[in-house]
């Protein structure tokens, strides 16, 4: 295992395995049908307990957070097996979950089969728009939850400017994001006794993610609007970072 402490603003910064990160993911989905749809995207293979509590708690928390009614349209970016399909689908007018794995949004479409107003498609978080994803309308709320740590820096940046390029004007985004607390870790080719898997992951400050958003969502007139931690010390259960939401809307 390689596990990397850096600032923000070293110029060389490490970087992750595309590639690796998609292997796991498609083991992720593999084991879905032993450990089932929620463990395979929270994890915790071996705390089911855990994993359905962490789950349930950031429910809890975000979803009045969403500000969802009946007439609005929602992207659920990186939505996995479509664990929030339920909850976002069931409280709005319009529901698109996109995910760069093939393997785990064939297990979103078993679960929640598509109507003309529930959809999903396999899209990378950094690269696509209204076009590619066959939609004509803006997106007034948008979800990402635990992406951005299986981006590197510059994917970051992009995936929000897609973001706010599918956004209406009036458009909230709520983020849930693992985070460092001090400084930026970089986990490299870990082999998780946990998961059985190797894991690849940077958590970077929340400093650091809004820098990010400077140029992207910041410049298209997004700002923040509220924020706090989604779980309590004892869900949380990590020493080195941390759950953060984040709240984004337009000026």
């Amino acid at each position: 295992m390689t596990r990397i402490f850096s600032k923000a603003d070293e110029e060389s910064k490490p970087r992750i395995d595309k590639d690796s990160v998609a292997k796991f993911f498609q083991e992720r989905a593999q084991k879905a049908e032993s450990v089932g749809l929620t463990r395979a995207v929270i994890y915790q293979d071996k705390h089911p307990d855990l994993a359905e509590k962490r789950d349930a708690a950031e429910k809890a928390r975000l979803l009045p957070i969403l500000q969802l009614n009946s007439t609005l349209r929602v992207l659920d970016v990186g939505c996995g097996t479509g664990r929030w399909t339920e909850e976002l689908a069931g409280n709005s007018a319009y529901y698109h979950g996109i995910d760069f794995s093939a393997e785990l949004i064939g297990h979103a479409r078993a679960a929640h089969p598509e109507t003309a107003d529930l959809r999903f498609s396999v899209a990378p978080a950094e690269n696509y728009s209204l076009s590619e994803l066959d939609e004509s309308q803006p997106f007034d709320r948008i979800l990402c939850c635990g992406v951005m740590i299986y981006l590197n820096d510059e994917d970051v940046a992009s995936a929000y400017r897609c973001m706010a390029s599918v956004a209406s004007g009036k458009c909230r985004i709520v983020m849930r994001e693992p985070v460092g607390i001090l400084e930026r870790l970089t986990i490299k080719e870990h082999f998780s006794d946990e998961l059985e898997q190797s894991y690849n992951a940077i958590y970077r400050t929340q400093r650091e993610l809004e820098d990010y958003m400077t140029d992207t969502l910041f410049a298209s007139g997004f700002r923040i609007v509220d924020q706090g931690d989604v779980y309590d010390a004892e869900l949380n259960n990590r020493a080195e970072t941390i759950q953060r939401w984040i709240v984004l809307e337009r000026a």
